[in-house]
């Protein structure tokens, strides 16, 4: 099974191009025509992706099937184009705070003022894009851990075509002690750090597992067959059935013992004039779980972010955008086959 970060990028740079210029400058309606045709060869050849979109869908309607199927996973394509859009939108400064409904941006500033920084689970689902109109003109300190290996070339080009910088990164697979402790400053400082709770790490490479640095527990690395073959993953139950969940995120937030939060951004309404709305909440704290706790602490914060996750997604289902066998997640060797069709 191809890891999904393993999965190669669709489209050239000049295509890319084109489709932010035609938002930029032409608007909503005009980059909704020039989308239809890509997502219409996108949703047929790419067998991968809409095969994950039919299973996704027939688990949460299993009497789905035959055209209702088809339609039903071509309109979640459309979903996706509308969200790169929105992403678009997001970057250039278009999107207005007055689009933002819901009392998550009052909530996220408040919890900034009184310095309560901490770890912020999020989750491929809606747009958190829109979220960094917030950080940026409330001046919230926000840092994403992100793996942005398969969609560089997407926001390089944002960059290029806005003017604008994109929100702060740092890779997933970059995580050594000394960033640990950058992030653990940060959140001390009273900022947050934002990272993805719904996919599984990225297994290490051959090269990677021989490297002496240690892992961000400071344990001891593993050996080069066990650190390809064994992620840290817990399975939790998500529709009806177990799927592989990252322990890293929660390990990280009872390593820093800091606040946690959750942060999600829908999109509710369409049209030249999109709506989204932003909750954010606590989740948890985990300065109060002690040492001997840990383990105990990680498995349920897991389980019950999954069930959290589960109602959002069932709500909204065509924003859910992991388009890869989510509930098959595994590690592969470091060379990927092409997606097939």
């Amino acid at each position: 099974m191809t890891h999904w970060a393993r999965l190669s990028e669709t489209g050239s740079t000049t295509g890319m191009r084109l489709m932010v210029t035609i938002r930029r400058r032409l608007g909503a309606w005009p980059f909704r025509i020039a989308l239809f045709p890509v997502l219409v060869w996108y949703f047929l050849l790419r067998g991968v992706a809409r095969r994950a979109s039919f299973d996704f869908l027939k688990r949460l309607e299993p009497e789905l099937g035959g055209v209702r199927l088809w339609t039903r996973s071509f309109a979640h394509f459309m979903q996706f184009g509308e969200a790169i859009m929105d992403k678009v939108s997001a970057w250039s400064g278009e999107i207005p705070l007055s689009s933002l409904t819901g009392t998550g941006p009052e909530d996220l500033r408040d919890a900034a003022l009184r310095g309560e920084g901490g770890i912020i689970l999020v989750a491929h689902h809606g747009n958190l894009d829109v979220i960094n109109a917030i950080g940026e003109r409330h001046d919230i300190d926000l840092c994403a851990l992100v793996h942005t290996r398969h969609a560089e070339k997407f926001n390089q080009l944002l960059e290029q075509a806005t003017g604008r910088k994109p929100p702060q990164m740092i890779e997933v697979s970059e995580i050594t002690p000394a960033t640990a402790m950058a992030l653990g400053d940060r959140v001390n400082r009273g900022g947050f750090v934002v990272i993805a709770a719904d996919r599984v790490p990225i297994p290490p490479t051959v090269d990677d597992a021989k490297a002496d640095s240690p892992s961000v527990a400071g344990s001891r690395p593993a050996s080069p067959a066990s650190a390809a073959a064994s992620p840290r993953v817990l399975h939790c139950d998500f529709i009806d059935q177990p799927a592989p969940f990252p322990q890293g995120p929660f390990m990280l937030a009872a390593l820093l013992r800091c606040h946690v939060y959750t942060l999600s951004c829908i999109r509710e309404q369409g049209g030249a004039h999109p709506r989204f709305r932003v909750d954010f909440a606590p989740f948890d704290d985990s300065r109060a779980v002690k040492r001997s706790g840990r383990e105990a602490w990680i498995q349920q914060a897991m389980q019950r972010h999954a069930r959290h996750l589960e109602a959002r997604v069932k709500r909204h289902p065509l924003q859910w955008f992991n388009f890869f066998d989510f509930w098959h997640q595994a590690p592969d060797s470091a060379s990927a086959p092409k997606q097939d069709t």
